[in-house]
């Protein structure tokens, strides 16, 4: 195959930039968007495609962009597990796609002999190809389990791998061309749909997966209130206690002090107070999420000898979703208690400035390095990317410290203004 005129040299390159672009804007919808050094990556992408179209055999260097892009991928947000099974499924749908075409070209004598015309239905086919998958990809979520993750990632793999031995079995085949043909379209044909098949169930799968998180979240979230409301009462009935007895315990104090009883007016007081320090510690800052979730892990706290007296400065009516706040406040607590013993302290400090919260959180650390984060702290780390906030953890004078900062964290109220 030949370029008929110098300008379909030209003419590939501009279609192998498009390609490349469409592949770029793919990988951001799926990956996100590049946020450093966008320039530099959009001159790489020229600088690659204009090699490749200079290069020798120029015209089968078009069905290279591609694995060429893949140069790119460290520009993207870092998620390797999605970048992975992604780019593996993507390589092996565009090499069945290029054997399908191949295919009907080879059946189709008359335009086998055209390079430009075979290149410009690849281009074509491939745009819409890349459109398919953008569609079956838009939601897909791979926070799945390794064992899952590696089911998914390997039926790609197998299929690239019996697509490229395809084609030397049926070439040392006793069938004619055409059969040879037919037969090698049908089954890649086929191989092309198992990978379009693919994504679209691990679309829904990963989107089923997603609403058991959250319903296992909203599970959490009603025994949290429930606990909650169980500690008001508790509360409520303790107040009531002492409102009812506290006009005795008045009395008694004016009969000591009458009676010049020092000694046991001191000893009397003392017991009172020790009453008092005995009763649930509530915390109420006007927000029932960070009410529940705070007084349900005090109260683990007081359990096991653990002591945290938090700081808050929050506003009433704090417009933060009872989920988030489960999933932040509630895994940095839980694991603030596992790693303490008994008489160990819990810093807390939650603030609300202008639309921003911040939160700092220090408790004991035997390890000497920082851990790997586990699941608990990756749903905190997603959480404070909702809210294009930071997270930072380390590890020092063994102490785990978590500084954590949330913005556009409005409020539901806002205060009237005095005329």
């Amino acid at each position: 195959m030949i370029y008929l005129t110098d300008y379909d040299i030209y003419l590939n390159t501009f279609l192998c930039l498009i390609d490349m672009i469409v592949i770029m804007e793919l990988r951001e919808r799926i990956y996100g968007r590049i946020v450093r050094l966008r320039g530099v990556c959009a001159a790489l992408s020229v600088a690659l495609v204009a090699l490749m179209m200079f290069l020798p055999g120029s015209y089968k260097n078009t069905y290279f962009t591609l694995p060429v892009s893949m140069i790119l991928l460290p520009f993207y947000p870092k998620n390797p597990k999605k970048k992975l099974l992604f780019e593996v499924c993507l390589f092996s749908s565009i090499f069945a796609y290029m054997m399908v075409l191949n295919d009907i070209t080879n059946m189709t004598p008359r335009f086998s002999d055209l390079v430009i015309t075979y290149v410009a239905l690849y281009h074509a086919g491939l745009w819409i190809l890349l459109f398919i998958i953008l569609k079956l990809c838009r939601n897909i979520d791979t926070d799945l389990p390794l064992s899952l993750w590696f089911i998914f990632l390997l039926i790609p793999v197998c299929i690239f791998a019996s697509s490229a031995a395809l084609i030397p079995i049926l070439g040392s085949s006793d069938l004619s061309r055409p059969e040879s043909d037919l037969l090698h379209l049908i089954v890649q044909a086929t191989f092309l749909l198992i990978n379009l098949a693919l994504l679209e169930f691990l679309r829904k799968f990963t989107g089923y997966f997603q609403k058991e998180k959250e319903q296992s979240l909203l599970r959490q979230q009603l025994q949290y209130q429930e606990i909650h409301y169980q500690h008001l009462i508790r509360s409520s009935e303790q107040l009531q206690k002492i409102r009812h007895d506290m006009k005795n315990h008045l009395q008694t104090l004016l009969l000591l002090y009458d009676a010049g009883k020092t000694d046991e007016l001191k000893e009397y007081l003392r017991q009172t107070c020790e009453v008092l320090e005995r009763s649930e510690q509530v915390v109420s800052t006007g927000n029932p999420s960070f009410d529940a979730v705070l007084n349900i892990k005090l109260a683990e706290m007081g359990k096991s000898g653990i002591s945290c007296s938090p700081a808050l400065s929050i506003p009433c009516g704090l417009d933060l979703p009872f989920s988030d706040t489960v999933t932040v406040l509630g895994n940095l607590l839980d694991n603030a208690i596992n790693s303490c013993t008994a008489a160990s302290t819990i810093v807390l400090s939650v603030t609300w400035q202008q639309g921003t919260l911040f939160l700092h959180m220090e408790n004991p650390c035997t390890a000497a390095d920082k851990a790997p984060y586990g699941i608990g702290m990756k749903n905190v780390e997603e959480t404070v990317k909702k809210y294009s906030g930071t997270m930072n953890t380390e590890v020092k004078d063994g102490k785990y410290i978590t500084d954590i900062i949330l913005y556009r964290v409005g409020t539901q109220y806002t205060e009237k203004k005095q005329p």
